[in-house]
């Protein structure tokens, strides 16, 4: 790896990481910050967290190709996904709808349409919509170039 490739990848996650911390931080410390926002621009706090929604720490994949991936998701009414892990950690936002998330020898966890959660890493579960209604999720993966950011359950 060249030193200019290593400075821009290193420049680059900084960058992401001021502006994650920027962004999910409370609002009493965004405060000191509001200077620097354009008149006009605010901010709403998802979530804050190092802990999965099964309370476990969250670790960050240790590669040379960090790579985020982001999707908009929708489950249909009465839909569920496959029994699946993922491999990275995870962030998920409620856009519209309810869901419900299964983790194997864990209790039901409910979202519902503003909320957001640290997907589990590493153990199998499955999320269902029991509404009426289709769900829409903002999922984003915090992984690794070329590898798979879930694992369905054979």
């Amino acid at each position: 790896m060249t030193k200019t490739f290593r400075r821009s990848r290193v420049r680059t996650l900084s960058i992401l990481a001021s502006a994650g911390f920027f962004f999910l931080a409370p609002g009493s410390l965004r405060a000191e910050e509001s200077a620097a926002l354009p008149k006009g621009f605010s901010t709403v706090p998802l979530l804050k967290g190092s802990k999965t929604a099964d309370g476990e720490t969250l670790a960050y994949p240790r590669t040379d190709k960090p790579e985020i991936v982001s999707v908009v998701g929708t489950l249909a009414a009465g839909g569920r996904t496959a029994l699946h892990q993922h491999p990275v950690p995870v962030f998920v936002y409620v856009m519209e709808g309810e869901l419900q998330v299964q983790t194997e020898g864990k209790e039901v966890r409910s979202y519902k349409t503003g909320e957001a959660f640290l997907e589990s890493v590493g153990r199998w579960h499955q999320a269902f919509n029991k509404t009426d209604k289709p769900v829409k999720l903002l999922v984003v993966f915090v992984g690794e170039e070329g590898k798979p950011t879930t694992q369905a359950k054979q």
